[in-house]
């Protein structure tokens, strides 16, 4: 009997039954928080509503505010399992959460809520005592933190187990070590001025052991990023590897570049300004000519993926016409570390991978999910579902 897997695709969870039938959960918190901000909405809308409410504003005209439909966003952010529940967070808005759900009763279990933390990665296991959960935890001011939370401890909150400027993400138990994890990290460059972003190290691989605070190197190397480190119930080690680029600093022609185009970009944004104030009390923009501008949706040529952005409009065609098309680089490769040996290739191109029994693999290349029970065996499609950025096996 083959496992039942699950997945997040463009911030929707699925799962895949043992059966071959693809199951979405539907957050009942998200959507109660929807239908609340929009009775929210609507109740000041009314309140502001009528002659009365137009003359306290002195006559003058004001902008429809935007509506819940278009604004609320609210997207699955990483999940994972844990005695046949699956346990994820959720990014709602302003709101971030962690929940368990009972796929069987259709049950979700709020365990933990609050604006500070987006959760973007979850690592289950139960110890003699309780469940315990290594969570990766960004924080706004552009850092994130492995911690640890026990969903029995009654509000216990998190802890955070590594600290400093970087990125600590992808944390994993260590099977067979009750008391150890992997987990990839990557110093952070800032500007000497601003403190802001100025680019990553290179993304090494630790192992942290809890009861003694020793802190070792797994897999390092100048020349590469080490990404999502997981283990196989087996015990063999498995992560991402793809070429370092370090950052640059911008370039004489660019530099030369802004300078030229300055004016223009000037006027641009004062008749930017213009156009929104003659819009606001007249009702009419000062550009005519054409149809004004359309929303849009969320572009689809660009996705931020492991601290790179990655161009998706060349993949995105190539995917039509071949399934196994890569939407990241080929140099993305999913690797099996052998302690005494030489890492070897598992498959290419991968986005988002998980390991089952008997090494099985689980991956995404953005074009579907497939399933490779051997290193030699071609992958098997088992779902059509785009941007997969996150899988685990139940």
């Amino acid at each position: 009997m083959n496992p039942q897997i699950g997945y997040i695709s463009n911030g929707r969870l699925y799962l895949k039954t043992t059966g071959g039938r693809e199951e979405e959960i539907v957050s009942e918190f998200s959507t109660n928080l929807k239908k609340r901000l929009q009775s929210v909405q609507d109740r000041q809308g009314f309140r502001g509503g009528g002659s009365g409410a137009g003359f306290m504003r002195g006559g003058l005209p004001s902008a429809e505010p935007a509506s819940v439909e278009d604004t609320f966003r609210s997207e699955f952010s990483c999940a994972g399992s844990q005695d046949g529940h699956v346990c994820y967070a959720i990014d709602a808005n302003e709101v971030r959460a962690l929940f368990e759900y009972n796929p069987g009763e259709k049950y979700e279990r709020r365990l933990l809520h609050g604006p500070k933390h987006r959760f973007s990665s979850i690592s289950t296991r139960r110890n003699e005592e309780s469940p315990e959960w290594l969570l990766t935890a960004a924080q706004d001011h552009g850092v994130s933190r492995i911690c640890l939370f026990k969903p029995e401890a009654g509000g216990g909150g998190l802890m955070e187990l590594t600290e400093g400027d970087s990125l600590d993400t992808f944390p994993v138990w260590e099977p067979g070590n009750a008391r150890s994890l992997v987990y990839q990290t990557c110093g952070i460059a800032r500007h000497a001025q601003t403190h802001a972003w100025a680019g990553l190290g290179p993304a090494t691989l630790h192992r942290l052991n809890l009861d003694s605070g020793d802190m070792e190197t797994v897999v390092e190397d100048v020349r590469y990023d080490f990404l999502c480190p997981s283990f196989s119930p087996e015990g063999t080690l498995y992560y991402l590897r793809r070429p370092y680029e370090p950052f640059h600093t911008p370039s004489f022609w660019n530099i030369l570049k802004d300078i030229v185009l300055f004016p223009f970009r000037l006027v641009r944004a004062v008749f930017g300004f213009l156009n929104v104030f003659s819009m606001l009390f007249s009702g009419k923009p000062l550009q005519t000519a054409g149809r004004p501008p359309q929303p849009q949706a969320a572009d689809p040529k660009a996705v931020f993926l492991h601290g790179r952005w990655v161009n998706m409009e060349k993949a995105m065609k190539h995917a039509a016409q071949n399934e196994l098309s890569h939407f990241v680089p080929r140099n993305w490769q999913l690797m099996r570390h052998v302690p005494d040996g030489e890492a070897q290739v598992v498959c290419e191109g991968v986005m988002a991978y998980a390991v089952g029994a008997n090494e099985t693999v689980y991956f995404s290349n953005g074009a579907g999910v497939f399933v490779q029970k051997d290193g030699s065996s071609k992958p098997e499609k088992v779902s059509d579902r785009k941007l997969v950025t996150s899988i685990f096996v139940m």
